[in-house]
């Protein structure tokens, strides 16, 4: 046989390379190592899976296609397992499937690995939620749950189930009794999953907890106690730094004990786009800002485009120009100035850039609104108004002082943190989402989470356009409404998609019109509480719904609309008046929301189910409430909610008896069934039309955004299609594709330009190349964010674990800490005060530098003043006057008079404690707390004027990160040293004869006790109720200044953000 020539050998090698894109390592169970060859970054491909397909291609839903799906066949032998004991599960009782969980938890601390108890423990679950809920698991949603399981990031279509998936490996890690958190993007769908899936949880016998923006502290730590917690990603992250600044431990929430296991839905939005931007806790600086900004406006006013400065759309940023710097410095006041705007003392830059920041590229209805006085920042990714965060850099306050209401004073970091540096904190962490397959490299590498494509469980039969481009807006909001009456016209319901509040709102104008009947979704915060309502219909004949984005609604649109959900907002909207009469605005449903308006009989059963209920419910709502007569009304809603969750489960053993449940239950049933009436017929009708037609009218920045928009569309099998019209005019042209302009300008020449789009396969091609290049730019952006935050992340995990320590330690600890911090300045004084000593220095010299090292020492310590001169005079007693001692002698006596001056100090502030209060303990820690907190501060401070100004290490041919680390780290080790030094300093400058003891039965007022002997200025005042006591962070005497109560209020003045 002759041998294969060079370019059959090449062929050969053409095809396997042309192969290897397409083919996947078969998943492996966790803690199971893969094992892969490597070759130059390639994973080779197992021989079975050669023969495996796509899921994509596979079009039937028969037993076992999961062994054939290509992505998830390593999980059907795991899938058939969970199979085969859905019987054995089904045949017990619900208190044995309740003490399941008792038994699986007692063979896991037996030994047993999560692994081997997983088909028993999904089994469960599954068998749970088919009796709670009347919903079973699909096998897909068991693959999900095992990659959640796994530490992976399961990617799953729209409508495929996500908020049921994460049930199994909850309750799998439950088992651990270690906690799991489940991480959303609103306290909407925290409080909705957590209420929904309570019933199947109960059957469980888990806890179930759930933060919300404005729970209690008592509230969040009760909620993270739970076996499962349901929070919003934002709430997470300021309850852990809001725990590194607690200074009791009654006072800790998230880190009363160790992060275990987290899910995060919506995981693209949160972990990528979310991740740009770190958390903060901020607290006020500058009280003269807000004037500067103010005047910092109207000289950007008078400024001009062009001739005063440039605009930067991409970067996002303003320059001024050489005539803008004089025109601006004259506008100012400081043309005298030879420094001008960036003088020492007025510093006018920092307040123009931000003004012009704000003219040139933050807008009203886009960026931002304005509600009642206060500006609310927009998100980009979800259309949600951002509560309580603001921008950085003065942003902000340069966006209030150009809308006219008030400006808030600066803010200065009190504490802050990245989504990643938060994140990597879980041991295990995972996610689910419907779109993160084009971000699996950034997530791999940022978060260590593998994506596992999860395919449907019926074939996807959405049918996708191409991009159809406009050459003007005017021609695409044309085509638009011309689109949006003909599908209206026949019925076909559509979901328009828009990227700013500004053309949705140019579009509902346009409809209205034109008498087209629609709903509009957007930033309002109004509207927070009637998005599931408005999402819920969006499907049914003829709708018309406007939303400027759908990312993270949470809610499916199910063709012809959703009878349960509208039947249970229906006997929602009949409870609330029964408990309140006040409540009923809140709860009140635009009536052709409801399929069917009028309800006959089913009325009068309906609202005497209410009026059963309505006595349990204001039990249930007043009980946990300190004044019985009182009670806010979302509180009361959260009942509501929480009781008709149960009250639409199937019934049950645990929920028999209660009062009211089987009565609403049964109108609840009744109300579904009338409403599926309808629903049910226009079900059909949309279906024969072509099911829910998604129109985008602009590309988002990230193809992400776009694919979940679509997503909207083809729920489970359904019908549907879904196109983008665009146009050259949009932001993402102008601001990332101005090389690709001249090439689709000349399309539009050939083709002329009557006013109709181009749709080719080269448009599209181009269009995802400028997609490309904007997720490339802010991969970039958060790459580089990561880069830099990896030194400071590792400082901030030494910094608080040492806080932490000091937080719960007892008053051996940290009399073992305080004394050597004081231990190590003494030895750090009298190095400082000998290393001018030449070599060869004179007996005299030396003991000039020894006397004065002493004497600073002694200044430094009060408390040991007497004790460090005896030390020193025990030490030279066997000397002659003029010879000097040996170093070492002298610093053992500095160390030893410091020690035994120490060991006096606690024991005469302990002498002023009464009761089990350990007195010394607390203002050993508060000293310590407190230098620690400022030091860190500072710190912050520190570092964000290097990373502002490192970049410029890069003209001296060095590299800027190379400088970063070294100069970061430096700072870390001058901050130890300056909380080791004020620290000591604080407690041995105490003067404890000052403390008045607190009586044995206090009758004190709440504000310190000072004898008319004491001199205030001297420390201190008394501990007051409970032993504590709260010091001015000001003053280094050590003064007290108040009790433990007004610190927790100045304390609170600090304000969370997230700085953007």
């Amino acid at each position: 046989m002759a041998a294969p020539s060079t370019m059959q050998l090449l062929a050969l090698l053409a095809t396997a390379c042309a192969l290897q894109p397409t083919l996947r390592t078969t998943p492996q169970r966790a803690g199971r190592r893969t094992e892969v060859s490597m070759l130059g970054g390639f994973q080779m491909p197992t021989l079975d899976s050669l023969f495996k397909k796509d899921a994509k291609t596979i079009t039937s839903r028969e037993p076992g296609w999961l062994k054939e799906a290509r992505e998830v066949s390593g999980y059907a032998d795991r899938v058939a397992e969970i199979e085969a004991l859905a019987d054995t599960m089904a045949a017990k009782s619900d208190e044995e499937l309740r003490s399941l969980t008792t038994t699986l938890r007692q063979r896991r601390q037996a030994g047993e690995s999560l692994d081997d108890l997983l088909p028993e423990a999904f089994a469960a679950c599954r068998e749970a939620s088919t009796r709670s809920l009347g919903l079973r698991h699909y096998d897909v949603q068991l693959v999900g749950g095992m990659a959640l399981h796994e530490g992976k990031l399961a990617e799953m279509a729209t409508g495929e189930g996500k908020t049921l998936v994460a049930t199994c490996p909850l309750y799998l890690r439950s088992l651990d009794e270690k906690g799991a958190h489940v991480i959303t993007v609103n306290d909407y769908l925290a409080r909705r999953d957590a209420e929904t899936l309570q019933p199947l949880f109960d059957a469980l016998g888990l806890t179930v907890g759930v933060v919300q923006s404005e729970s209690t502290s008592d509230q969040r730590r009760a909620a993270y106690a739970c076996d499962v917690t349901y929070v919003t990603n934002n709430e997470l992250g300021f309850d852990y730094l809001r725990d590194h600044l607690a200074y009791e431990t009654e006072e800790l929430t998230l880190t009363t004990r160790p992060l275990n296991f987290a899910i995060v839905d919506e995981a693209d939005s949160i972990l990528v786009d979310e991740a740009r931007t770190p958390l903060i806790i901020s607290g006020e600086g500058d009280d003269d800002a807000p004037q500067k900004y103010d005047a910092a406006t109207l000289a950007a006013s008078y400024l001009e485009k062009g001739r005063d400065y440039e605009v930067d759309y991409k970067g996002r940023r303003v320059t001024l120009t050489d005539n803008g710097f004089a025109t601006a410095a004259d506008l100012l006041g400081v043309a005298d100035d030879p420094l001008g705007l960036f003088g020492t003392d007025t510093k006018w830059a920092a307040y123009l850039f931000p003004a012009l920041n704000a003219k040139e590229l933050y807008f009203r209805e886009r960026d931002y609104l304005v509600d009642q006085g206060e500006v609310k920042i927009v998100d980009e990714f979800t259309g949600r108004v951002m509560e309580g965060r603001r921008w950085n850099g003065g942003l902000h306050q340069a966006v209030e002082a150009k809308e006219r209401v008030d400006v808030k004073p600066e803010q200065v970091t009190v504490a802050s943190i990245t989504y990643q540096s938060l994140f990597l904190l879980y041991p295990t962490l995972s996610g689910m989402t419907g779109t993160a397959f084009s971000e699996a490299k950034e997530l791999s590498d940022t978060y260590k989470l593998d994506v596992l494509r999860v395919p449907t469980a019926k074939p996807l039969l959405r049918a996708d356009a191409g991009d159809l481009v406009f050459k003007s807006k005017l021609d695409k909001f044309r085509y638009v409404l011309r689109d949006i009456r003909e599908k209206n016209s026949r019925g076909q319901p559509v979901l328009c998609g828009t990227t700013s509040i500004e053309d949705a709102t140019l579009i509902s104008e346009l409809l209205s019109n034109d008498g087209v009947p629609h709903r509009v979704l957007n930033a309002n915060p109004k509207l927070a509480r009637k998005e599931s309502e408005i999402v819920s219909q969006a499907g049914r004949l003829g709708a018309v719904t406007i939303a400027t984005n759908m990312a993270g609604r949470g809610t499916d649109i199910l063709l012809g609309g959703n009878a349960a959900l509208t039947a249970r907002l229906r006997l929602r909207e009949a409870l609330a008046p029964a408990v309140d009469e006040m409540l009923e605005p809140l709860v009140r449903v635009e009536r052709s929301l409801y399929p069917v308006d009028d309800l006959g009989a089913i009325e009068q059963q309906l609202q005497a189910a209410a009026q059963e209920a309505a006595p349990g419910l204001r039990q249930a709502i007043f009980a946990d409430q300190d004044n019985a007569t009182e009670v806010k009304a979302s509180a009361a809603l959260d009942k509501i909610d929480e009781f008709c969750a149960v009250a639409v489960a199937p019934p049950s053993e645990r929920t028999e008896g209660q009062p009211g449940v089987d009565a609403c239950r049964q109108a609840y049933n009744a109300v579904k069934s009338k409403f599926s009436e309808v629903v049910d017929v226009e079900r059909q009708q949309v279906r024969e039309q072509g099911g829910l037609a998604v129109l985008g009218t602009e590309r988002h920045e990230s193809v992400r955004i776009d694919n979940q928009l679509r997503g909207r569309s083809g729920r489970q099998g359904d019908a549907g299609a879904s196109v983008y019209a665009i146009s050259l005019e949009d932001k993402m042209f102008n601001v990332f594709g101005s090389d690709k302009m001249g090439q689709l300008s000349f399309a539009f020449e050939i083709a002329g330009d009557d006013g109709e789009p181009l749709q080719s396969d080269m448009l599209t091609k181009s269009l995802s190349t400028i997609q490309e290049k904007v997720e490339s730019y802010y991969r970039e952006m958060r790459t580089n964010l990561v880069r830099y935050d990896r030194i400071v992340d590792a400082q901030r995990r030494i910094f608080y674990e040492r806080r932490q320590e000091v937080l719960t330690g007892d008053r051996q600890f940290l009399s073992k800490l305080l004394g050597q911090y004081a231990a190590d300045t003494a030895r750090d004084t009298l190095a400082n005060a000998t290393r001018l000593l030449p070599k060869d220095a004179s007996d005299d010299e030396k003991n000039q530098a020894y006397e004065f090292g002493a004497e600073m020492l002694q200044r430094m310590y009060p408390a040991c003043a007497v004790e460090i001169d005896t030390a020193c005079r025990l030490a030279l007693e066997d000397l002659p006057p003029t010879q000097a001692p040996d170093i070492f002698t002298v610093e053992d006596s500095l160390v030893s008079g410091t020690q035994k001056g120490f060991d006096l100090q606690v024991a005469l502030v302990d002498q002023k404690g009464e009761g089990e209060d350990d007195l010394p303990a607390i203002l050993m820690r508060f000293y310590i707390l407190r230098e620690f907190d400022q030091a860190w501060q500072q710190h912050l401070r520190d570092l964000e004027f290097l990373r502002e100004n490192v970049g410029f290490q890069s003209y001296s041919q060095k590299d800027p990160f190379q400088e970063w680390t070294i100069q970061s780290n430096e700072l870390f080790t001058k901050l130890s040293a300056k909380v080791y030094r004020n620290s000591a300093i604080s407690w041995l400058s105490l003067d404890a004869s000052g403390i008045v003891a607190r009586p044995a039965a206090p009758v004190a007022p709440a504000s310190p006790v000072v004898s008319d002997d004491d001199d205030v200025s001297n420390p201190v005042a008394a501990a007051q109720a409970r032993g504590a006591a709260s010091l001015n962070a000001n003053d280094q005497t050590g003064e007290v200044a108040g009790n433990r109560g007004e610190r927790r209020a100045k304390k609170k003045g600090g304000k969370k953000s997230r700085r953007r």
